[in-house]
């Protein structure tokens, strides 16, 4: 183990003399065990010193005589592998250093995994600088944090996609407040009668720099940054305004607005809900919330009890992308819940997978038992309605009904329609 060091100035200088005397292949590896912090918070900083302490020599143990590996900072190691004999070798020896922190430590008598993110740079193929290293090290560590993988070696197209990434963190939470969002809206039709039933609201964000930014790319952004109710506000107030002005015709439409796990574990939600129905004088079920199967299971027990409380209050609950999570409609029994949304990849290829099919059919049948209304999104052909028709699903939505369509648009959509 080399030397704790713990400024910048200090690490290049030692950094500098380890590249100079390193073979012609080396590499820079820079690793972040971030769920050390989570457990020096709740079980005190000696814990996670003492946990640091048995990861570096586990490291060390780990890697060639002739590595080097350096504390930097807190909760930080930069590992220096010499000797390589090609991109190959990098390759192993960093899935060893993730395989050693993939590994459970005990605290308090139980086995605790944490989060941790590595990132690789390659001399001479990116660079033989130590401080360019460093930093394209750093660059494909934050790669590794954003894609939830155990580590990412650098690449020239990282950098564009982690300076965006940047970008939207740093600009999303003056979107609003800047007129920068939008909602597109996506109409839902019965499938027998094609009566118009109401519209998915689906936020779109026109950044001024980087033009339209997808919600799947800013959504995990603001989900990890905490601000997902800040965007839940602004999009179900928008929501109900809007529906407003949809007019006479429209009158009875509802609205569907996505919600987040965050919004289901603060009671604060609900009175946020109700006191924007109030505001809007939307009856309350004309309004419907989706949430991801997946959001659902994050703490079932709390999100069963706001979505139970909404739900008193009069307001639709709409089970979103299922079949992606647990597939398991067991445990609706403890959600409430008056419509099924069935995930976009089951229906897509349902002309020519019999599997998918049988898939369809089988949670339609046991939704129907639930007493819940089933939802096919991502309806693309008249062929593909339908089977979906004969398989007895109630409302469908795509684009061979209508693309997402902004505000303006769907008003004169509607009146079509209608």
């Amino acid at each position: 183990m080399d030397q704790h060091i713990s400024s910048p100035t200090q690490l290049f200088e030692r950094l500098e003399a380890l590249t100079a005397s390193a073979q012609a292949n080396y590499a820079l590896v820079l690793i972040y065990p971030h769920g050390l912090r989570r457990i020096g918070s709740i079980f005190g900083a000696r814990h996670a010193e003492r946990i640091m302490a048995d990861l570096s020599r586990q490291l060390e143990q780990a890697l060639h005589p002739d590595d080097r590996i350096i504390r930097s900072g807190r909760f930080e190691f930069v590992v220096l592998l010499s000797r390589l004999v090609n991109r190959g070798h990098a390759i192993l020896a960093v899935n060893k250093l993730a395989g050693i922190l993939g590994s459970p430590i005990e605290i308090q008598n139980k086995e605790r995994k944490f989060s941790f993110s590595i990132g690789m740079a390659l001399a001479p193929e990116h660079s033989r600088d130590p401080e360019q290293l460093f930093r394209y090290a750093e660059i494909a560590n934050l790669a590794s944090k954003i894609t939830r993988t155990p580590y990412q070696i650098y690449n020239h197209d990282d950098l564009k996609s982690i300076v965006t990434d940047w970008d939207i963190e740093g600009d999303l939470d003056n979107a609003i407040t800047g007129n920068q969002l939008s909602l597109h809206y996506q109409p839902k039709i019965a499938s027998h009668s094609g009566r118009l039933l109401g519209a998915e609201a689906l936020m779109r964000w026109r950044h001024p720099v980087h033009g339209m930014i997808p919600p799947d790319l800013f959504i995990p952004v603001a989900e990890r940054m905490g601000i997902m109710p800040k965007l839940t506000w602004w999009c179900l107030n928008t929501a109900l305004r809007e529906r407003q002005e949809w007019g006479d015709p429209a009158r009875n439409l509802s609205v569907a607005v996505n919600i987040s796990a965050l919004d289901l574990t603060d009671e604060r939600f609900i009175k946020a809900v109700t006191s924007a129905l109030g505001l809007w004088d939307t009856r309350p079920e004309l309004l419907t919330l989706e949430v991801t199967e997946g959001s659902l299971m994050q703490d079932i027990a709390r999100s069963a009890d706001i979505l139970k409380r909404l739900q008193d209050n009069g307001i639709r609950i709409s089970i979103d992308d299922f079949g992606t999570g647990y597939s398991s409609l067991a445990y609706f029994k403890q959600l409430p819940a008056d419509e099924l949304k069935i995930d976009r990849s089951f229906i897509l290829n349902i002309l020519n997978d019999d599997l998918d099919r049988h898939i369809v059919s089988t949670i339609i049948q046991m939704a129907r038992k639930l007493h819940l209304e089933i939802v096919a999104e991502g309806i693309e052909t008249a062929e593909m309605q339908e089977i979906l028709v004969e398989l007895g699903c109630d409302i469908i939505q795509g684009y061979h009904i209508a693309r997402p369509i902004p505000h303006a648009e769907f008003v004169t959509w509607a009146s079509a329609h209608d």
